[in-house]
């Protein structure tokens, strides 16, 4: 139920978005059709010099004009912070359902320094204290001063918002040189959007026939406009480029509705057997209702509607946890509206899934005759074959088999990756992210400083910290490869010992690149040995180079083939070795040295061990291991039902096999050993699947640690296996409680 009502409330959200803006049916968007060497591609986006034509237009009764900046560092002593940056104007506040806590809306045509922020991004950026008035700096442009606060939507929006500039800001950082220029480039539309208000929406099929009257023919492509209603935005279009905030597409929400049918049935499918399993203590109820004069009709409402209050119960008992759920999990927290669709939507849900549940439950006991279930109750079956029931418990174990493999087989490669980082990378490494200046003076002073070991210029430390990628061409045979550009002294520094060959020599030239070192999985992919790759000369991009050494594969992380160059002008991270117990004072004076050299840029200088390899749980293990819980949960319900309706269905054949002499033991077996064959059944169809998923993790990460043996297998069919027995013995058990007396008595 409760993954089914986070589907509901994500689909709502979906169906919610940009509903909180006034005259919503008014409101259009421009869109561009570029029709370019023949292929037409239609973007979400127009370019701001059509703005003025739209806005001469008689019907409509305002534009806004929006710049796409994209996310921009804002720099802050803790290092650099992202915000998504938008340009508009005041308009912006005018036509969508933004509203402004604090602040002039005009300041944005007034003051070209004045900033507004959404009360998240002020959070994130000044905790508690007032932001009004705070300037802040970013990186390449410039500084500003907060205005104004944008409370935050209260529903999702194609157009999210963190923080806004005026148009003119935008304007003045082209002159500068800061921004591409977009104001009055037909042809750069990809990053500008305009909206428009009409008078009426009846006005959008004269606004698309006037949109024609303005197409525009470029040097490679001819630009065509048209309006899009603002609601007609989500669910996403997929022939729409540029559009990633649309919500989801229609094939996203068929799936979502699958899911939720999916749900539905299993939970319907576990209630029946749960409520079967209790049907012999309600049918004696059935028999004396029937014989006080109850019809049949009666019987199957009074279950039906009981289905259905349960169902209800489990709802209400739902919502609060999922309002807990969606709190404090960043991934869920979406906005939505509790309205009336919401409310009756989720209430349809509940009873549908209470009216299928209780369906088969209250056919079958509103069939019990009265003299059957009050004097040989035992002697009843509510079917000839639980065959379906069977086949199914068999589908969920083999899954949750299936998954079980996967967390252990997860766990165990994060446990080995983990022992290799903290026996490999010491916890006494800073990274200093160069962001493209000229490093080589303050390489020098840094190594100068008293708590600093040793610094390197690389873009490797035990695995890649930038990529790039090059053309390699040997004999004819040419492949896509990843590079990185290394320190030589690296390799000298950490003990690395090369497989064969040599490191770079001391005295390498920095303006013309001679030597590469390749890795064992790059030999294998170009398809040689080491010993004959050794020495050979490689054509790399369009320089010659030869291969003076063979680097081991990397051990943390992928083990993807690599050419470690040395390329002094692609160097993007300094790595610096400090003292123990010295960080605080090599931090600081790092980056004292970094604001006398680059004064206009912050410091990103960070514990190496710390921010690259925190210790939590890895996403592939919170994906799996929360679904192979869910499958369990679900597995283990309808065997418990399964096998509590056995035992009841067995119970007169137990009396028997008691007075003939069996044990308590024997009792326990007999009834047991058919699920354990069912959960061997269910081993055979999971435990292949696992391997095989296991086999596609261990492809994607690229890493020999993926561990696909005989003892991770074993542990995951074990565990679900043992789950599954003890579930069933939960029930079994109690033929060894069978009184012959008492069940005979009636035969």
């Amino acid at each position: 139920m409760a993954v089914g009502v986070i589907l509901f409330t994500g689909l709502k959200a979906n169906h919610d978005t940009d509903h909180f803006h006034p005259k919503l049916n008014q409101i259009v968007r421009i869109l561009t059709h570029e029709i370019k060497e023949g292929e037409q591609t239609k973007w979400a986006t127009a370019p701001l010099t059509l703005a003025p034509q739209i806005e001469s237009i008689s019907f409509v009764e305002k534009t806004v004009k929006v710049r796409l900046a994209g996310k921009h560092n804002l720099q802050t002593d803790g290092g650099d912070v992202p915000i998504d940056i938008k340009f508009s104007e005041p308009s912006f506040f005018d036509v969508f359902g933004f509203k402004l806590l604090s602040g002039n809306a005009q300041s944005l045509t007034d003051n070209p320094t004045s900033l507004f922020l959404t009360e998240k991004t002020a959070e994130k950026i000044f905790g508690n204290a007032n932001a009004l008035g705070k300037t802040i700096q970013f990186e390449k442009l410039g500084a500003y001063t907060v205005g104004g606060i944008i409370q935050d939507p209260p529903l999702e929006t194609h157009l999210p918002i963190e923080a806004m500039l005026s148009i003119s800001a935008a304007e003045m950082l082209e002159n500068k040189g800061a921004l591409h220029t977009s104001s009055q480039n037909w042809g750069d539309f990809k990053n500008t959007a305009i909206y428009a208000r009409l008078k009426s929406e009846d006005n959008l099929t004269q606004l698309n026939t006037m949109l024609q009257n303005y197409n525009q023919k470029l040097d490679k492509s001819n630009l065509q406009f048209l309006a899009q209603p603002i609601e007609a935005i989500t669910p996403r279009n997929n022939d729409i480029q540029n559009d990633r905030d649309a919500g989801t597409d229609w094939t996203g929400i068929k799936i979502q509705l699958f899911l939720i049918l999916a749900l539905t049935l299993l939970s319907a499918f576990n209630y029946i057997s749960l409520t079967l399993a209790r049907a012999f203590s309600r049918a004696r109820e059935v028999g004396i209702r029937k014989t006080l004069g109850a019809t049949r009709k009666q019987i199957i409402g009074q279950f039906l509607l009981e289905s259905t209050l349960v169902s209800l119960f489990a709802l209400l008992f739902t919502m609060p946890c999922v309002e807990i759920l969606t709190h404090y999990i960043p991934e869920m927290d979406t906005a939505f509206s509790y309205d009336t669709t919401l409310i009756l939507g989720l209430l349809t849900y509940a009873v549908i899934t209470g009216l299928v549940a209780g369906a088969l439950p209250s056919w079958l006991l509103s069939a019990f005759q009265p003299v059957q279930v009050l004097r040989k109750l035992k002697n009843i079956k509510l079917f000839q074959s639980i065959a379906i029931y069977k086949a199914l418990i068999v589908v969920q174990f083999a899954m949750t088999i299936m998954l079980m493999i996967l967390v252990v087989i997860v766990a165990d490669y994060d446990r080995k990756n983990n022992a290799i980082i903290n026996s490999t990378v010491s916890p006494h490494v800073l990274t200093l992210d160069l962001k493209g200046e000229d490093y080589k003076n303050l390489q020098t002073e840094i190594s100068q400083l008293s708590q600093v070991e040793t610094t390197l210029a690389t873009n490797w430390f035990y695995e890649p910290l930038k990529l790039g990628k090059s053309s390699v061409t040997l004999k004819d045979k040419t492949l896509e490869m990843y590079h990185v550009s290394i320190d030589p002294k690296t390799i000298e520094t950490e003990g690395i010992s090369l497989k064969s060959g040599q490191n770079f020599p001391k005295d390498i030239p920095q303006s013309t690149e001679q030597y590469v070192l390749v890795n064992e999985a790059a030999v294998k992919l170009i398809g040689s040995e080491s010993e004959i790759l050794l020495g050979q000369t490689l054509l790399l991009d369009s320089a010659y180079v030869q291969v003076i050494g063979i680097m081991p594969n990397e051990i943390i992380g992928g083990q993807r083939p690599l050419i470690y160059r040395y390329l002094p002008n692609e160097i993007a991270t300094l790595t610096i070795k400090i003292k123990p117990n010295t960080e605080l004072a090599a931090t600081e004076a790092i980056q004292s040295l970094w604001k006398t050299h680059f004064p206009e840029k912050t410091a990103n200088l960070h514990n190496l061990k710390k921010y690259r390899y925190p210790e939590k749980i890895s996403g592939e293990m919170e994906i799996f291991g929360g679904l192979a819980l869910m499958v369990m949960i679900i597995a283990g319900l309808g065997i418990l039902g399964i096998a509590s309706y056995s035992v009841e269905t067995r119970v007169k054949e137990l009396g028997i096999r008691k007075v003939l002499g069996a044990s308590n033991k024997e009792l326990v077996w007999i009834v047991t050993k058919n699920f354990g064959i069912l959960i061997l059944i269910a081993g055979l169809i999971g435990v292949p699947a696992g391997l095989f998923g296991g086999d596609l993790i261990r492809q994607d990460i690229g890493s020999s640690l993926v561990d696909l043996s005989f003892i991770n297998v074993s542990i995951g069919f074990g565990l679900v296996a043992i789950v599954g027995l003890l579930t069933v013995l939960s029930q079994t058990i109690r033929a060894s409680q069978v009184e012959p007396v008492k069940i005979l008595k009636a035969e």
